[in-house]
């Protein structure tokens, strides 16, 4: 099986689903636990009756996050972390939100048929990697906390293809802006999601598809 780096390729449930989510124990831990300049801001406050305040993931993804947030200090910039690990009834909710919504737009769409579109827009969630604390939806800001330009702002879904991280009609500093971050998170092994251009992921199922590899975690009922 390819690695999909090259490829570009926008992977889908099928795709995914074929690699069994991985066993690993290690803990979930403050997601700036290795460098407190990291910008940690929820979209939506969901979390907030699980976790607090305090935004989660795997020990690995923290350490790497850091790592690449170093790399980005000496231009002026910093990571910006709107989410890290969701629960996974929350990720159920979603999923639902979202799988019904689309029932209401094709009717004629069986349960599967639903399902593998769904994960278009919203992960199915046994194979979705933020509620296994692997996932970040992540972009870049300056020291005086400006998100730069990537074309649309995390989780705007109002044009669904130009969420696409190679999406066509960008400007210069869009592409610019997009080939940074996501060649920053790649050096550090993460594995993209093409569908959306802010979302990453480390040790997950998805990351395991993308490099034909074993997946490190599965999902996890955790409550800080």
């Amino acid at each position: 099986m390819q690695n999909y780096l090259n490829s570009r390729k926008i992977l889908t449930y099928d795709d995914v689903v074929k690699f069994p989510g991985g066993n690993s124990i290690e803990p979930l831990v403050d997601l700036r636990k290795y460098d407190h300049s990291i910008v940690d801001k929820y979209i939506k406050h969901d979390m907030l009756s699980y976790t607090g305040d305090v935004m989660y993931v795997r020990d690995s993804l923290a350490k790497k996050l850091a790592s690449i947030n170093a790399n980005l200090k000496p231009m002026g910039y910093h990571l910006n972390v709107a989410y890290g690990y969701r629960h996974p009834d929350i990720q159920k909710e979603y999923f639902i939100k979202r799988r019904d919504a689309i029932r209401l737009q094709f009717p004629t769409y069986s349960d599967d048929e639903l399902d593998r579109y769904t994960h278009n827009f919203v992960a199915v969630p046994d194979i979705a990697g933020h509620p296994a604390g692997a996932a970040v939806d992540v972009t870049i800001v300056t020291a005086e906390g400006n998100e730069l330009d990537m074309g649309t702002g995390i989780a705007e879904y109002h044009d669904p293809n130009k969420i696409k991280t190679f999406a066509i009609g960008l400007t210069t500093d869009q592409v610019r802006n997009r080939t940074l971050l996501h060649d920053l998170m790649i050096d550090e092994g993460f594995a993209p999601f093409y569908g959306e251009w802010w979302h990453f992921s480390y040790g997950d199922r998805e990351w395991a598809a993308f490099y034909n590899k074993k997946a490190l975690f599965s999902a996890i009922d955790f409550r800080g």
